[in-house]
């Protein structure tokens, strides 16, 4: 019987994916940040200049680095959108204003590995199966990352893409820094007026915004402001695997859709030669463009299953690979408590069911391990998956709690799971009462349960053992009785939970009456 590909091999092989996009010949390789001309440096040569003439000047003089250079970054969480569009506004900064700048990737060098899709995307923007071009917190000298007693980062000018608050440990000792950019879809926070460009509105994804500066440049724009194709194809994929391939009905809005179809032309010619003539897409050849005409398109389909089906392997991952794979942290401040003290809690996202990988006490054990790294006293793990039925030998149906591939397997339901887990917290200096895991965690389970737009359900089949935690430590399971409230959802929610009201369940009328903090953005 002859064997057939896969979507995801007919892809890789249509658009040469077995070895990573070489420009054209006669291509620059070494172009220097803020002098090379925009469109004729590869994205990967720009991307090593600019880490390496970076850390150079921060070796020879930390001080004038810091005023020199720009760093553009993502939130936490290192996800496509977050590289992509850090990696965009970075090169229009450099190469189009001559501004020295350099996308810093917000993760840990070895945490790249977790997130296959992006591996995968990257690779087709031409960047080098080991990611040496990217520069990341591990790179960075006496970063509190790198270091038990860290100095202040070396830079003073920060531009933010797919969030609007800055980190703590770009400020830590840092009194100098300031924000000069942001880009974001994510609630405003009302922080850096100042901020140029300062673009903060809802859409599927933030790549959509930094691509709009090419597709309907500010004022200030070189007349001829071209995109290189490595940088077209890499915000594309963004926006696809955040907005489900332009799904109609789906979390793509006209930005989403306007912006892509500026960028598809203009993507690597493997790509761009196997979609639709740009006469079919561009809203500037064709007066009233077909909005669903990418959607429709097949390589565009099978660039978006690609994607997706790299995000949701992770079954060779373990227990903290997972919990810090796709991770954000906050501080909260509990107004409710004397003193007011700050704590820290974090929210992961894995796309797996708990009992596919956090069982028999390795949720705990390794919960438990990452939170004390961390300093957290909350964490949220917060699961995404599709009930799978496959059958077995003897014909009969099975869940598996994993993603299907093949014969025999079907697609079932989408849900969600959260696990919750709350530490004793540092005791805080003046405290008359010392703020207890127990009282954190009842104002918690309250003000979750409480709460109509998550609408979470106590989970009794899945039971943490305490034996596994820390002496102190509170936790609850709940299945999520809505499947589509999403971190977006739940990291505002837990913002006015913990510093809300003293005597109000977040999430309810009442709270919302009483004037509850307002709520952080994700």
């Amino acid at each position: 019987m002859p064997q057939t590909q896969s979507p995801l091999r007919r892809l890789s092989v249509a658009l040469g994916l077995t070895e990573a996009y070489k420009p054209a010949d006669g291509t620059p390789t070494s172009p220097t940040p803020g002098n090379a001309g925009a469109a004729t440096a590869s994205l990967s040569a720009f991307l090593s200049s600019a880490k390496e003439s970076f850390l150079k000047d921060v070796q020879e003089d930390r001080a004038k680095a810091a005023e020199k250079w720009t760093v553009v970054m993502g939130n936490e969480a290192g996800d496509l959108d977050t590289v992509a569009s850090s990696i965009a506004f970075a090169w229009i900064q450099s190469e189009v204003y001559k501004i020295p700048a350099v996308p810093l990737i917000q993760v840990e060098r070895a945490d790249l590995a977790l997130r296959a899709e992006n591996l995968y995307a990257l690779k087709l923007a031409g960047i080098s199966d080991d990611q040496a071009e990217l520069l990341t917190l591990t790179e960075i000298p006496n970063s509190e990352a790198a270091s038990s007693s860290p100095a202040s980062f070396p830079a003073h000018r920060f531009a933010l893409v797919d969030h609007n608050r800055l980190n703590g440990i770009f400020t830590l000792n840092n009194p100098q820094a300031r924000v000069v950019a942001v880009l974001d879809h994510h609630a405003d926070e009302g922080l850096y007026p100042d901020a140029a460009p300062r673009t903060i509105s809802p859409c599927g994804s933030c790549a959509s915004h930094v691509g709009a500066l090419f597709s309907s440049p500010p004022s200030s724009a070189p007349p001829t402001l071209e995109i290189p194709p490595e940088l077209a194809t890499l915000l594309l994929t963004a926006i696809l695997i955040d907005t489900d391939g332009l799904k109609p009905g789906g979390k793509a809005v006209d930005l989403d859709r306007t912006t892509s179809l500026f960028l598809a032309p203009k993507t690597i010619p493997r790509l761009a030669n196997s979609l639709p003539p740009p006469s079919a897409l561009s809203p500037i050849d064709h007066p009233n463009p077909d909005p669903d005409a990418l959607y429709d398109a097949q390589a565009i389909k099978d660039l978006t299953k690609a994607l997706a089906d790299k995000k949701a392997d992770v079954s060779h991952l373990g227990a903290m690979d997972l919990l810090r794979r796709d991770y954000k942290e906050y501080n909260f401040v509990l107004g409710w408590a004397d003193g007011r003290p700050v704590v820290k809690a974090g929210l992961s996202t894995v796309p797996a069911r708990l009992k596919a990988w956090g069982a028999d006490g390795m949720l705990e054990k390794d919960a438990a391990e990452w939170m004390q790294k961390r300093g957290l006293t909350v964490l949220g793990v917060l699961t995404s998956f599709s009930d799978v039925k496959k059958k077995n030998v003897l014909g009969i149906s099975v869940g598996d709690g994993k993603k299907g591939k093949g014969k025999g397997k079907e697609k079932g339901k989408h849900k969600r799971e959260m696990a919750w887990i709350v530490l004793e917290p540092p005791a805080s200096e003046g405290e008359k009462d010392k703020l207890t895991a127990d009282a954190i965690a009842t104002r918690l389970w309250k003000g979750l349960e409480a709460n109509t737009e998550i609408d979470p359900k106590v989970y009794k089949k899945f039971a943490l053992k305490a034996a596994r935690l820390p002496p102190g430590a509170r936790f609850r399971v709940y299945k999520q009785g809505n499947a589509g409230a999403t971190r977006k959802t739940t990291a505002p929610v837990l913002k006015e939970i913990l510093e809300g009201a003293p005597e109000v369940a977040a999430g309810t009328e009442e709270g919302k009456k009483e004037g509850a903090a307002p709520a952080a953005a994700p």
